[in-house]
């Protein structure tokens, strides 16, 4: 496979790829990993963030749970800003500082 088709794939640039026969499959995990919501700091510590000798099934363990935590996090938070925005969508105030009442009033 030419570099110019594991680029394409990968969505990384040509000049970033050192071709070798693990190349694809590196790049591959790490589209997985960038798919997955890892930073492209998570994925250097997936890589060169362990003891050498540590699984790679302890290394995704690790990192997946913490990501995982974060996802839920999120969705917490996500779930309250469209909460809010559902409230600012029903707004009827013809000043802002109308608005504004409500808010305090309501926290």
């Amino acid at each position: 496979m030419r570099i110019g088709e594991i680029a394409r794939r990968t969505g990384l640039h040509p000049s970033a790829i050192r071709f070798s026969e693990e190349t694809e499959l590196y790049l591959g995990l790490i589209g997985f990993a960038r798919q997955a919501g890892f930073s492209i700091a998570e994925i250097r510590t997936l890589f060169q963030g362990f003891r050498a000798g540590t699984p790679a099934s302890a290394r995704w363990q690790r990192l997946a749970r913490k990501k995982h935590r974060e996802l839920g996090l999120m969705v917490v938070k996500l779930k309250s800003m469209q909460t809010l925005l559902k409230k600012a969508m029903r707004c009827k105030c013809m000043r802002l500082a109308d608005c504004g009442r409500i808010v305090l009033r309501d926290t």
